[in-house]
C-alpha cells in the first residue's frame, strides 16, 4: 500500500477508486492535490483570492492589524503555499475544468508511465569500487553522456519543479517586458504546466503515434495541434499565451536537460536531480537510499538525442 510505488500500478477497471489507484503516484498525486484545492475553493471553504498568484511577492502576504508582533512588522504574514496552489486550482466546477483536468491525467500519466527524461547523473566510481561490475565501470569511465536512460519518479518531480520555478519567473520578470501581446495577467498556471508536461513528453517520445479526436499523428506534433485547436476555440481572437507559455518553458528544459550535454560532452551538465531529492523518492518507493540501485546499473546506457529536430537547437 505504498502511495509512491512507482512499480504498484493495477487494473484500471473496477470503479474510480481503483481507476485512481493505478495512475503512476506523481499524476495520483498532481490529479489529487488538484481535485482537492479546486473542491475546496467551489464550496467556499477556501477563497480563490488565497490561491491566486499576481506577482512573486503575493507570498508576503499581507501585514497583520496586530502591529505588535515584530516577525510580522518585517515580514508580514507568510502566504507560501500560493507557489503551488495557482497551479493546482483549475476553476469553477464545469465542462471546460473537466476537460483541462482529464487533459493533464491523461499527459502526466503517459509521460510518467512510458519514462520521464532522466537527470541522474551517472554515478563514476573508482575503477576497484566493488559497488558495480568492472564492465559497467568501464563503461561509465568511458561515457560522456552524464545521465542514465531510465527515468524515474525524481526525475519527473524534478522536471515539475523546473517548471514551476521557469513559468513563476519567465511570468514576472520575462514577459512583461515583451509587451502586452505576449505579457498575459495570469493568477493561475494548471494549464501552463500541462502543456509544459506535454510539451517535453513530444519531444522525448517524438515518434509516438497520438490519436487526437480521431487523427492520428506522430507526437512531435500534438502540442501545436492543441495550439491550433485552442486558437480556433476562441475565433481567432485570443491567442492562447497559457499554452504557448508552458510550451517555452518546456522547450528550455528539453533542451538543458537533453541537447547541452550532447553539445558540452565530457560528462558536463547544466540542470540535475538533486541527490536528496533521489533518495527521498527511493526511500518513499521502499528502495535503497545511496549508493547505486539495480535499475541505474541496467539503464546506463546513454540516450541518443537528435539535435538537429530541436526547434532553435
Amino acid at each position: 500500500n505504498n502511495f509512491f510505488d512507482a512499480r504498484r500500478g493495477g487494473a484500471a477497471g473496477g470503479g474510480p477508486v481503483q481507476w485512481f489507484h493505478s495512475l503512476p503516484p506523481v499524476t495520483r498525486l498532481w490529479l489529487g492535490s488538484t481535485l482537492i484545492i479546486t473542491a475546496l475553493a467551489n464550496f467556499d471553504v477556501l477563497q480563490w483570492t488565497d490561491l491566486d498568484l499576481t506577482h512573486l511577492t503575493d507570498v508576503l502576504g499581507k501585514a497583520s492589524n496586530n502591529t505588535s508582533s515584530s516577525s510580522v512588522l518585517l515580514f508580514g504574514r507568510l502566504e507560501i503555499w500560493r507557489l503551488l496552489t495557482c497551479f493546482l486550482y483549475i476553476g469553477k466546477f464545469g465542462w471546460h475544468s473537466i476537460i483541462n483536468l482529464h487533459l493533464m491525467t491523461q499527459i502526466s500519466s503517459r509521460y510518467e508511465s512510458m519514462g520521464p527524461i532522466c537527470t541522474r547523473r551517472i554515478f563514476v566510481p573508482h575503477q576497484n569500487n566493488p559497488q558495480l561490475p568492472q564492465q559497467q565501470q568501464r563503461n561509465n569511465l568511458n561515457n560522456n553522456y552524464p545521465y542514465y536512460s531510465k527515468g524515474e519518479t525524481s526525475d519527473y518531480i524534478c522536471a515539475l519543479l523546473f517548471g514551476v520555478t521557469g513559468i513563476l519567473l519567465s511570468q514576472f520578470y520575462l514577459l512583461p517586458y515583451l509587451g502586452d501581446t505576449f505579457h498575459h495577467h495570469y493568477r493561475f498556471f494548471h494549464r501552463h504546466l500541462t502543456f509544459y508536461t506535454l510539451y517535453i513528453w513530444s519531444k522525448h517520445y517524438p515518434q509516438h503515434n497520438v490519436n487526437l479526436f480521431g487523427v492520428v499523428m506522430k507526437a512531435a506534433y500534438l502540442p501545436f495541434a492543441y495550439l491550433v485547436m485552442g486558437y480556433a476555440l476562441s475565433n481567432g481572437e485570443v491567442v492562447p499565451m497559457d499554452m504557448i507559455h508552458g510550451m517555452f518553458v518546456g522547450h528550455l528544459y528539453y533542451y538543458l536537460a537533453c541537447v547541452v550535454p550532447t553539445v558540452l560532452g565530457r560528462g558536463r551538465v547544466v540542470i540535475w536531480t538533486p541527490g536528496v531529492l533521489i533518495d527521498l523518492c527511493h526511500w518513499l518507493e521502499g528502495r535503497r537510499v545511496g549508493g547505486v540501485n539495480d535499475d541505474d546499473v541496467d539503464g546506463g546506457e546513454p540516450i541518443v538525442v537528435d539535435t538537429d529536430g530541436v526547434i532553435g537547437g
